[in-house]
């Protein structure tokens, strides 16, 4: 096995998941022994175990962010399922469930292959790659593109039928 072949599995999305999985027990397991044991400790007059857990679990908790935006990226997640993942390092016990849950859902995925829908983040970027690239800022730039690929623009009207003159400048 060449260094190339080695370093091509390091980024895949299975390995994703594996670095996900280990930052996720390993904040979501310093985030309860602070919460249930540093707390209390603290609040009784011994405040160690807070300094020390709770600065490792600052650390871990960047390095769980940056785990999370590689296989949110990777598994093409929703921003709503990254802020899932991204709270779950801030709640008690929340870590070990959306663990769990995003386990299911990226070897669901995973064994979809080729097969599994494009990311919301795909599908916008290939509508914009469709759009002529000299109409994009202007709204007779939208009916010019309406006009492009012969649909209906904002009055109605069929593209192939609509004369569309460049919006004046300072409009």
């Amino acid at each position: 096995m060449s260094a190339h072949q080695g370093l091509s599995r390091f980024w895949t999305t299975e390995s994703a998941l594996v670095r996900y999985r280990i930052m996720a027990m390993t904040v979501g397991t310093g985030l309860a022994i602070l919460c249930f044991v540093g707390i209390p400790l603290q609040v009784a007059g011994n405040s160690i175990v807070v300094e020390i857990v709770g600065t490792l679990h600052g650390f871990l908790y960047i390095i769980y962010l940056i785990t999370s935006l590689d296989l949110a990226a990777r598994a093409r997640f929703r921003t709503v399922q990254l802020l899932g993942m991204v709270g779950a390092g801030l709640l008690p016990g929340l870590a070990f469930y959306m663990e769990h849950k995003v386990t299911q859902r990226v070897k669901a995925q995973i064994a979809l292959g080729d097969a599994a829908p494009p990311g919301p983040a795909a599908t916008v970027w290939a509508a914009l790659a469709r759009r002529p690239a000299s109409n994009r800022s202007t709204a007779a730039g939208a009916d010019a593109s309406a006009a492009y690929r012969g649909t209906p623009d904002a009055r109605g009207q069929q593209g192939a039928e609509v004369a569309v003159e460049p919006a004046p400048p300072g409009s």
